[in-house]
């Protein structure tokens, strides 16, 4: 069946700008793909097709047109018809049964479908150099458009490409809008959840971007507006640890981070402004762009107060346990001092128990041996209380030294030591006991002499 030509005015004619003022004004309206189709029916209402359909780059259905509301033709894409290459060029079928680009499954589909004749007309964009789909109109019968109709249906073809890449576009960048809106409440809540405090800066100025929650706690103050790196020191009452004196502006570590674009680090006292005084750590380090350019720093910092507490107050008890290990260690050294002439001395200090007593015979008899003593002075002025361990220490040294030849000596037996020695029921008979270390070396050398 030849097709049916029908006389159409020209794209100049004043109908046809008319319908494209129309078109074009409804394409800018348009919300969605299904509008975008429908701003185009002033168009179709002429050309008379029996649906319209908008398809994606993979033939895809994204809208229909129809020119009664609730057609109920099946929708044929232009996957049907995959040797015509639409993606290269418009693409005119007058008459569906004659034309020999349809193969005899395409005609019988197309047939079934009620296609008698179809345009294919692809939407290229050149602002995005791509194409983004096609524009379909069928016919029920067969139907050839004439040159004005091509030409118009193909301006029509490039609005809507540029329409639906635009539309594209504000798609992308709500979601990306969206995605980094998302972004941010994450960031913002991650920093807000950090045991940490942080603080953004701006490079060149150091401005403040930002500071987390802990962060704002620590320094006691937020986002000041005032602030820039020459003015850190004074808005934030930087102090150096443990002093009052102001922290010079080039020794913060994040000016340092700002100056040098290196990572830097540090403490320091902050004081509140109700008074409190907190010690911190502070981290700082550059950020910077996909090239390289640092456009803000930022420091991470650590309230020390405490842990500085606890570590002063555990060198302080390992200070005094040394001392005291120290004077316990003084305590239970035994020497034996040599006097010359076969007399030797030892100063007892301190406590004894069973575990000394024993030292103390056993440096006292090897020293008596060795250097051939014959009078070995125990000198207890360092003695602090006697009690029956001690009475029995010192008779035992006495009684071993004897074995050895040696005469022992007592010395420096105080009042309250005697009087303790009496109260223990001690014998201290045979044992030569005097009240000095002076007088035990005096009758050593009467001894001597005699």
């Amino acid at each position: 069946m030849a097709p049916t030509v029908v006389d159409r005015p020209t794209p100049t004619s004043p109908r046809f700008e008319t319908v494209l003022a129309q078109v074009f004004a409804g394409l800018a309206r348009a919300d969605s793909e299904a509008e975008l189709l429908a701003a185009c029916g002033p168009f179709f209402h002429l050309v008379a097709p029996h649906r319209v359909e908008l398809l994606d780059e993979a033939a895809a259905g994204l809208a229909r047109w129809a020119p009664e509301v609730g057609e109920p033709r099946e929708s044929v894409a232009a996957l049907e018809l995959p040797d015509l290459a639409w993606q290269q060029g418009p693409v005119f079928i007058a008459d569906v049964a004659g034309d020999p680009r349809c193969d005899e499954a395409m005609r019988a589909a197309l047939t079934a479908a009620g296609v008698a004749a179809t345009a294919i007309v692809p939407l290229r964009c050149d602002a995005v150099d791509a194409t983004l789909g096609a524009v379909r109109l069928d016919f029920a019968a067969a139907r050839e458009l004439g040159a004005d109709e091509r030409d118009t249906l193909e301006v029509i073809a490039r609005g809507l490409a540029a329409f639906l890449a635009a539309r594209r576009l504000v798609l992308r960048q709500r979601d990306g809008l969206r995605v980094l809106e998302r972004e941010r409440s994450a960031l913002h809540a991650v920093l807000d959840h950090l045991p940490v405090g942080v603080f953004l800066a701006e490079a060149g100025t150091g401005k403040v971007l930002l500071v987390n929650h802990i962060g704002i706690e620590m320094l006691g103050r937020g986002v000041d507006p005032r602030a820039r790196q020459d003015t850190y020191t004074e808005l934030y009452q930087c102090m150096r640890i443990g002093t009052d004196e102001p922290m010079p502006t080039g020794d913060l570590p994040l000016v340092q981070a700002l100056t040098t674009g290196e990572h830097r680090q540090g403490g320091m006292d902050i004081l509140h402004p109700d008074g409190k005084r907190v010690t911190i750590e502070v981290a700082a380090a550059p950020i910077r762009d996909v090239d390289g350019n640092m456009f803000a720093a930022v420091a991470t910092f650590s309230d020390v107060t405490e842990r500085n507490r606890i570590d002063a107050e555990r060198t302080a008890y390992r200070d005094e346990l040394i001392e005291t290990q120290a004077r316990a260690l003084a305590e239970r050294s035994t020497p034996l001092v040599p006097l010359g002439d076969g007399v030797v001395a030892m100063p007892i200090v301190g406590s004894i128990d069973r575990e000394r007593a024993h030292q103390v015979v056993e440096t006292l008899l090897a020293g008596c041996a060795a250097r051939q003593a014959r009078v070995a002075i125990l000198d207890v002025t360092g003695v602090p209380h006697a009690d029956t361990a001690i009475a029995s220490a010192l008779l035992k040294a006495a009684a071993a030294v004897r074995l050895l030849g040696v005469e022992p000596i007592l010395t420096g037996i105080r009042p309250e030591v005697a009087r303790a020695l009496v109260a223990l029921d001690v014998d201290l008979k045979g044992l030569v006991t005097l009240s000095t270390l002076q007088e035990g070396i005096l009758h050593a050398a009467r001894g001597r002499r005699s």
